[in-house]
């Protein structure tokens, strides 16, 4: 991947590529309201790294999450679970594999403010000859931040590095305590650390 331009060139292997795209068609076919997220997204954002997955967060409630699980058929796409439907009603998730390129896709079905504010304020990248709604910096930042596993931790100082002193901090830092207040977990101060160590001249 590289930038130039103020556009973003992403090369991606053809298989995630046809995935992305075919992705993106069908969600905007049932219209689906969704936002990339993901590796790919912290690959646009930050650093570019291999993900062998895709990952949307999409605006829809559990009723649609299972509306759109019947659409699959005649698709591009298969659910990857026998017990799809459960899946999506108890962890509000939809895990969808590519027939063709054999590329899984998780759609995550944004129901909480958060996740409907990630789609909202997401962004429309380049990538390739696709262009896609790509989640914020600032919001994929607290995404990675809320989910805390030593990948997630490794995206968020990408982004912080990568988008230096372009982030909102005034957003980040009062949603993060918003988030704080709705999950019960430490964010502001991790937060504040990443502004602090990553971005020196932000303090």
């Amino acid at each position: 991947m590289r930038r130039s331009c103020g556009s973003i060139e992403f090369e991606v292997e053809d298989a995630i590529r046809k995935t992305l795209g075919d992705t993106a068609a069908f969600l905007s076919a049932n219209k689906v309201p969704f936002a990339l997220i993901g590796g790919i997204a912290a690959s646009v954002r930050g650093e570019p790294r291999f993900t062998a997955d895709i990952d949307f967060v999409i605006g829809i409630e559990v009723e649609g999450g299972l509306k759109l699980l019947a659409a699959l058929t005649g698709s591009d796409f298969a659910p990857i679970f026998p017990d799809a439907a459960e899946v999506v009603r108890t962890s509000f998730l939809l895990p969808m594999r590519h027939k063709r390129t054999r590329v899984k896709v998780d759609l995550a079905i944004g129901l909480s403010g958060f996740e409907r504010q990630v789609i909202d304020r997401a962004q429309q990248e380049q990538l390739g000859t696709l262009r896609i709604p790509v989640a914020s910096a600032e919001d994929l930042l607290l995404m990675k931040v809320l989910a805390a596993r030593p990948r997630d931790t490794e995206d968020a100082r990408a982004i912080v590095l990568k988008q230096g002193p372009a982030l909102n901090w005034e957003y980040v830092l009062a949603t993060g305590k918003a988030l704080e207040e709705a999950v019960g977990q430490d964010l502001l101060s991790q937060l504040t650390a990443l502004r602090i160590h990553s971005s020196p001249q932000e303090r």
